[in-house]
């Protein structure tokens, strides 16, 4: 694989179900889908037309189901992936879950290469300015255990400290608007720290092993 959308590869090479030649077809969609400024949507449809629906093997996704299950809590993309369909589910029910799972994995490999390096042009952006920028949770109120503790913390240059924070993850790094706030009202807070996990491709906000 090239070395273009590294920490996409890492994260792909890290699932079972598909082979080197359909990881770089998936790797080529994610680049070109990129370019063009398109959207998972786009890309699950194309990934879906070259290599069909299947079941596959992605340890990230197995933590953090257990990490969501666990505190009865599951962000919007996982509304459809609470639970694995039972070996006699009809094949449909089990199609369907494969697709949702399938378009999971794609977000998160299309955010570990958008949203992280757009974070980092938001914050240098605003250090040129003098501003402060924090972390904005997106969507549409549903609570996460994961992103509910990070909403609006300041944020520095810390690429482990930016989103995506898992799998679904819709946060964004937004400037802090100040108008109006006397200079103490908000204060700066530290990173919430919800597991000592480091991982190579992508943040350390990852639920225990």
């Amino acid at each position: 694989m090239s070395g273009a959308f590294h920490h996409a590869a890492i994260a792909l090479a890290q699932t079972t179900g598909f082979s080197l030649e359909e990881r770089q077809i998936v790797l080529d969609l994610l680049k070109g889908v990129t370019t063009r400024g398109q959207s998972v949507d786009d890309l699950h449809a194309a990934v879906l037309a070259r290599l069909g629906s299947r079941d596959f093997r992605w340890p990230e996704f197995d933590r953090w189901q257990s990490f969501f299950a666990e505190r009865w809590k599951f962000p919007p993309l996982w509304d459809e992936l609470k639970k694995a369909p039972a070996p006699r589910t009809l094949p449909q029910v089990r199609q369907a879950y494969q697709k949702q799972k399938l378009y999971l994995l794609l977000h998160w490999l299309q955010s570990l290469e958008t949203t992280r390096a757009q974070s980092r042009l938001s914050l240098a952006r605003y250090a040129k300015r003098g501003v402060r920028a924090e972390i904005a949770r997106q969507g549409d109120g549903a609570p996460c255990p994961v992103c509910d503790p990070q909403n609006r913390r300041e944020v520095t240059d810390n690429p482990r400290d930016l989103p995506p924070f898992h799998p679904g993850c819709r946060c964004l790094v937004l400037g802090i608007s100040e108008a109006g706030e006397p200079p103490a009202a908000r204060k700066r807070r530290p990173p919430h720290r919800m597991a000592t996990a480091r991982r190579n491709n992508g943040p350390r906000y990852s639920p225990g092993r």
